[in-house]
């Protein structure tokens, strides 16, 4: 026994090992979508001492909302919170927090797995640290796997009960503060501190009396930014309906399904004391999202297994441990528990191979904001859409923009147009994403202005095309 825990403990201490190296060989060098530069620059915005951007000189970045004359965020303030610490050491140190946070969920996958089954070799945690859609987003400075990990971090004071009751309703509710649809698990999570026999009223409350302060400070904050303390933004994300349920379900459904043979059931398949405390927070989550209007439909199966599941971060580490469970018992009876290693070497490859595949993406992403910055002067206004956008940030180059369109609804641009501004236009085209509509408006726009000049033009690996207006 003393020398399988041995093994245990060296395992994932050669897999968090090699995880941080891969990581740091091939450290994120810039954020690659508008909603990073959101709370990477909301961050900053904290760290001004301010909560929302009017009379600022921070300048609101593109997720912004205006509500009752103040300029928000539409993101909750978590996860920017969190960020700001990081921050203080330069903007490219807040992508330690992503490394971070993912080895702190290994760790926690860990000592759950310990908990609910004891026999189960929780080197299989493993494959919560390698799992594609926990590398890619511990690159990121996305709020999903902070969400996910405060998740699981309360789940495990659930699980400790008594005096950890308090710490686990007050994690999950600074959780709540980074995701608001987190919410999701404090019925579960009540649920789940009445099951046990004893004192269940009392235990509940105890979760509840955590809970409390950070509703009260989402609350507050709600009423600050938004106007009301049930106000947000949510409506920008997208809207929850059955209509979207069979689409969904399937979509989600192959996804967990195919990486981890099976592991959408793996809950019920994980014992009668865990098919509940496993389940229960799983399938909340699952459900929630099969009602949500946005996926992110790609015929890349790599990028649906990647980036389609960040919504369901929170909810992934119950699947994982529940496979984990089931698969442990399932190799010892078949007597081939060498799978077990076979399995987590091969994820970590995989992870590995996800990490270079991203540094590349990234390294793409930061020649072309180089470009930009060295080609529009800081006084210019450049005109552009969401792609293009995303090379510009508060946080390493800022140039003011303007987006010609929002969702393909035009954006009206009448009084930029009649200004003397230097004026500056500007369109990408990734393989695979062209947007006939934007293409249509883009030429519009360089039709009112018959003495632009063309700046720069590249095809490969975009299409990027600069003019100067005037």
């Amino acid at each position: 026994m003393k020398s399988r825990s041995g093994r245990t403990v060296w395992l994932l201490f050669a897999g968090a090992l090699l995880y941080v190296v891969a990581f740091l060989a091939l450290y994120p060098r810039t954020t690659a979508i508008v909603d990073e530069d959101a709370y990477l620059t909301e961050a900053f915005l904290f760290r001004a001492g301010r909560l929302t951007y009017e009379g600022s000189t921070i300048p609101a970045p593109h997720m912004t909302v205006e509500s009752n004359g103040r300029l928000a965020s539409k993101y909750p303030p978590g996860n920017a919170l969190f960020l700001l610490p990081f921050s203080l050491f330069g903007w490219q140190a807040v992508f330690v927090a992503g490394l971070l946070l993912a080895l702190a969920g290994t760790a926690l996958a860990s000592l759950v797995l310990a908990r609910l089954s004891p026999d189960t070799d929780r080197s299989w945690a493993l494959l919560y640290l390698f799992y594609p859609a926990v590398v890619l987003l511990s690159r990121t400075v996305m709020s999903d796997l902070l969400a996910a990990t405060l998740v699981l971090a309360s789940f495990y004071c659930l699980l400790r009960g008594r005096n950890w009751l308090v710490a686990s309703g007050f994690v999950l509710g600074l959780s709540c503060l980074v995701r608001y649809s987190n919410a999701v698990f404090l019925p579960v999570f009540l649920l789940l501190a009445l099951r046990p026999r004893g004192a269940r009223l009392r235990s509940a409350l105890l979760l509840a009396i955590g809970f409390l302060p950070p509703a009260v400070l989402i609350a507050a904050y709600n009423a600050y930014a938004y106007g009301s303390p049930i106000s947000f933004p949510m409506y920008l994300t997208g809207q929850f309906s059955p209509a979207f349920f069979p689409h969904n379900v399937w979509y989600y459904g192959t996804a967990l399904l195919l990486l981890y043979p099976l592991m959408l059931v793996a809950p019920p398949a994980s014992g009668r004391r865990n098919r509940l405390l496993l389940g229960l927070p799983a399938y909340a989550v699952l459900g929630l999202y099969c009602f949500f209007s946005y996926t992110h439909d790609v015929p890349d199966l790599p990028v649906r297994l990647t980036l389609g599941l960040r919504y369901l971060l929170p909810g992934l580490p119950f699947f994982i441990i529940a496979f984990a469970i089931a698969a442990d018992r399932l190799l010892n009876r078949l007597r081939a528990g060498w799978l077990r290693y076979a399995a987590i070497a091969g994820m970590a490859l995989l992870s590995v191979a996800i990490q270079v595949r991203h540094d590349r993406y990234l390294k793409v992403q930061a020649g072309y904001q180089r470009l930009l910055l060295d080609n529009v002067p800081r006084s210019a206004l450049l005109l552009c859409d969401a792609g293009t956008s995303e090379l510009v940030s508060y946080a390493w180059g800022w140039r003011d923009y303007r987006h010609i369109a929002e969702f393909n609804v035009p954006v009206p641009l009448d009084s930029v147009l009649a200004g003397c501004r230097p004026l500056y236009a500007g369109l990408t085209e990734k393989p695979g994403s062209e947007n006939q509509v934007m293409l249509t408006m883009f030429a519009a726009l360089l039709a009112k202005f018959p003495q632009r000049t063309l700046v720069l033009e590249t095809r490969t690996p975009r299409r990027f095309r600069l003019y100067r207006l005037r």
